[in-house]
């Protein structure tokens, strides 16, 4: 039976829910800030952190084209994502027990095995990738797709304030390890929660699922894909984004570096990206309804540049409160335009595979992007990684502009 007006207005709101306590929970364990902060105090170096959002941006890239096969053969895709999910939900209550159980006794051992956890986490959401996003596609109508994500991203963000700020009591309340252990416990709480409401979602199955073929050939489809000149010049505008964007696992640890700053501080930092996360998406979903989502990319290139001027001129710790307001709008730039103008490029017929490709051909450079960062910013100094962040993001906005073509302007 066909989904129905009310029936989209229903997933709209349970699937919105799903995304804002999803995302509630990626903040007690954000790879930007309290990740990097909890490496540090276990005794990792700039490659190691360095490690943190290599492994997130390899595990969300590498697994996806098998993700899409999966969900092309599978006429309900929300019967994949709920099988899967456990596997992007559990490890966060996993580097609770660490940090009560190992921390203790074993810090070197504590810091790989959170990276273990990190990697079967994110590596679960790559996966997840193209079967979920085919499964808004299906659910969400298509006129309100970029409000679904910014009310979702957007209420996530304002929820995770709060989040930040009972991460901030943690690690200012609780020693080390515990502070960061009641951190995590929140994140898989608030995944728990996130599974429930994704469970709700109505779903039409497909009416013809497509018949399961060889993996040797069904990668023979990417050949159509890269054929896409549109899509192609979309791939290297993300791949470019990916590359400049290494330097914003450093901003913390520059600013404690430089200025100082006490560690409870990260969570101060993290609320005011969450903030300006927030309120940003609210914006940003229905603009890019309107005008197409290019509009708002391009926005998020320009402040990308200027946070990465702020960064390069700073003279004292208040330039890094004004740095992550604006990377709160650059994540919702990607949170928001990225999600839906990637919906809009790809054909109805072939999203999966077309997401799936996407998404494996940024990881590689989504991997080395913050390891390459480590080694610039410990060779070279930070000032330097920032230099080149701002130049490829010139260039990334450069093949944004001329290059791609958004499908709502044409």
């Amino acid at each position: 039976m066909p989904l129905r007006e009310r029936d989209y207005r229903w997933n709209f709101i349970v699937d919105s829910i799903d995304f804002a306590f999803f995302s509630l929970g990626m903040t007690f364990g954000s790879i930007l800030t309290l990740f990097p902060l909890f490496a540090k105090n276990l005794g990792a170096g700039n490659l190691e952190i360095g490690l943190i959002p290599a492994i997130a941006n390899l595990g969300w890239g590498i697994p996806a084209i098998l993700g899409a096969k999966y969900a092309e053969k599978t006429p309900k895709k929300l019967d994949v994502v709920l099988k899967f999910t456990l596997g992007e939900r559990l490890p966060y209550f996993f580097m609770a027990l660490i940090s009560f159980f190992v921390v203790p006794y074993s810090p070197k051992l504590a810091l790989y095995l959170a990276l273990l956890m990190l990697g079967i986490a994110t590596f679960s959401m790559g996966f997840l990738g193209p079967p979920w996003m085919s499964m808004i596609e299906k659910v969400i109508h298509p006129s309100k797709r970029g409000t679904f994500f910014a009310v979702g991203n957007g209420i996530g963000a304002l929820m995770g304030v709060g989040g930040a700020y009972l991460a901030r009591y943690f690690l200012s309340s609780y020693p080390f390890p515990k502070n960061f252990g009641y951190s995590f416990l929140c994140a898989s709480i608030a995944l728990l929660i996130s599974f429930i409401f994704l469970a709700l979602t109505r779903e039409e199955p497909d009416k013809e699922a497509k018949d399961d073929v060889r993996f040797s050939e069904y990668i023979k489809g990417i050949k159509f894909v890269i054929r896409d000149e549109n899509f192609r010049s979309y791939i290297v505008y993300r791949i470019l984004s990916a590359l400049a964007w290494g330097y914003s696992s450093f901003i913390v640890v520059y600013a404690i570096d430089r200025f100082s700053i006490p560690d409870k501080i990260a969570a101060d930092f993290t609320g005011l990206f969450l903030i300006s996360q927030g309120i940003s998406s609210f914006f940003l979903g229905p603009l890019g309804d309107r005008w197409g989502h290019k509009i708002i990319l391009s926005l998020g290139k320009i402040l990308n540049i200027l946070a990465l001027s702020f960064l390069l001129l700073s003279k004292n710790p208040s330039n890094i409160y004004i740095v992550y307001i604006l990377i709160g709008i650059i994540n919702s730039v990607g949170m928001v335009g990225d999600s839906a103008i990637t919906l809009d490029l790809s054909p109805r017929e072939r999203k999966e595979l077309y997401i799936g490709v996407l998404n494996v051909a940024i990881s590689p450079f989504s991997f080395l992007s913050p390891l390459l960062a480590g080694k610039i910013a410990d060779s070279m100094g930070y000032e330097n990684l920032f230099l080149i962040s701002l130049v490829i993001t010139l260039i990334s906005l450069y093949i944004l502009v001329r290059k791609v073509k958004d499908p709502r302007r044409i």
